[in-house]
């Protein structure tokens, strides 16, 4: 895959034709993208036309991808709810009240993990709500969000939650208890990790302008996402654990760089459709 020339970041992840492929059709919605497109703007990244074209094939296998059968492919409705899951990086301010010491739980003691599959979709939507194994078979996480039981049940089911988990809130609990539960998110890593996001984020803005326009793409895409990534695993801790400046201020910095990326991928965009 392609590289990057900012110094003050390097892509925590690697990335595949299959991310790339996804991204492109995150961002379309429901609305349809030639086939030829994506393969234009993936080879960009380093990836065969081979490659993205098993990747597109996959996505359909999956049900994550719908092709039209003329050649133009768009996300499927079942993945609607994991990109406005993605989506909501600007507005997580939104999503919290204030904390009353109260605290959610996911039980999960009587799933099984034979079905892998199901299992791995039941951690990955408690961890989108900042959840944490407090003891075995039961997550835990402050009651600060805006959302009710009923309304966080409803939204953790949309992302793969089990049907035989217990979603509940939980009061009363000791000083030890309390303690342990706080020490379930390390909080120090995650101010470093965005102190050191913002600077990547500036150092970026800088350079981008001076970068050849293919360069600027890739750089942009991949800085944004690892970004985004970062904002909406945020457990959005309350304020008595976790200082939220941090994460405010990096939003702030994703919001303008986002501004910058949308336009560097206007330009690439266009350049593609004027060599059809």
């Amino acid at each position: 895959m392609a590289g990057i020339a900012n110094r003050r970041y390097k892509p925590e992840r690697a990335v595949t034709a299959r991310t790339v492929v996804l991204d492109f059709l995150s961002n379309r919605g429901t609305r349809e993208i030639p086939a030829r497109t994506v393969l234009a703007a993936g080879a960009l990244f380093g990836f065969s036309e081979q490659n993205l074209r098993m990747a597109l094939a996959r996505l359909v296998e999956e049900g994550v991808a719908a092709n039209s059968g003329r050649g133009r492919y768009r996300l499927a409705p079942p993945a609607a709810a994991m990109r406005a899951e993605v989506r909501k990086w600007k507005h997580v301010a939104d999503l919290v009240r204030p904390w009353n010491g109260e605290w959610i739980v996911v039980v999960g003691t009587e799933i099984s993990r034979a079905d892998r599959a199901a299992f791995r979709r039941h951690e990955r939507a408690i961890r989108l709500r900042g959840l944490r194994e407090f003891m075995p078979g039961l997550s835990i996480r402050p009651a600060n969000l805006r959302d009710t039981i009923p309304e966080l049940r409803a939204h953790l089911a949309t992302l793969g939650l089990h049907r035989k988990a217990l979603v509940a809130a939980l009061s009363g609990l000791d000083a030890g208890a309390t303690a342990r539960a706080a020490r379930l998110w390390n909080t120090a890593a995650m101010r470093r990790e965005y102190s050191e996001l913002c600077a990547a984020l500036e150092a970026s803005r800088e350079s981008v302008p001076r970068l050849p326009l293919e360069m600027a793409a890739i750089e942009t895409m991949l800085l944004g996402r690892d970004v985004i990534r970062h904002i909406n695993l945020d457990p959005l801790l309350p304020e008595e654990l976790m200082p939220q400046r941090y994460l405010h201020e990096l939003v702030r910095a994703m919001i303008t760089y986002d501004e910058i990326g949308r336009e560097v991928w206007r330009r690439v965009m266009r350049r593609i459709e004027n060599k059809k």
